[in-house]
């Protein structure tokens, strides 16, 4: 198995964890929500997610987090530094990533997307509502 790369809620990258490689949950195995109840007593659950297009490893963490687990939440997978953001609001406190990907995606591009103060699809302006406000729209 090759090296993996750890970060933080910050965008930094961590040294190697003692929870490397144990009690590893592939987000595809959970079908249902209810199954989660059996992790609440875990101290560390750690998420499988499959590439970075496979999102269900955020929403398990939500789910999770919801159901009042106060461990700690750890994705596997080479997620976007643009997904750090979504997976810190998700619940999750670390990612680890190959090293093969965090060569290609450098730690000042996690800790730039770490410090953004949102996320999501749309620019955020100084003028909500401004354009229903003038009629426009």
């Amino acid at each position: 198995m090759s090296q993996r790369v750890r970060i933080n809620r910050s965008g930094e990258f961590l040294a190697a964890s003692e929870h490397a490689g144990a009690g590893l949950v592939d987000a595809g195995s959970i079908t249902s929500f209810a199954q989660l109840d059996e992790l609440l007593i875990l101290p560390v659950v750690r998420f499988a997610a499959d590439s970075f297009t496979d999102g269900r490893a955020l929403s398990l963490a939500r789910q999770l987090r919801l159901r009042g687990f106060n461990g700690e939440v750890e994705l596997v997978g080479d997620i976007l530094p643009d997904q750090l953001p979504m997976a810190v609001a998700a619940g999750i406190d670390v990612v680890e990533i190959s090293e093969a990907h965090a060569a290609r995606c450098s730690e000042a591009q996690w800790i730039a997307k770490a410090a953004a103060s949102r996320f999501g699809y749309q620019q955020a302006t100084g003028r909500a509502g401004a354009s229903r406000a003038s009629g426009a729209g």
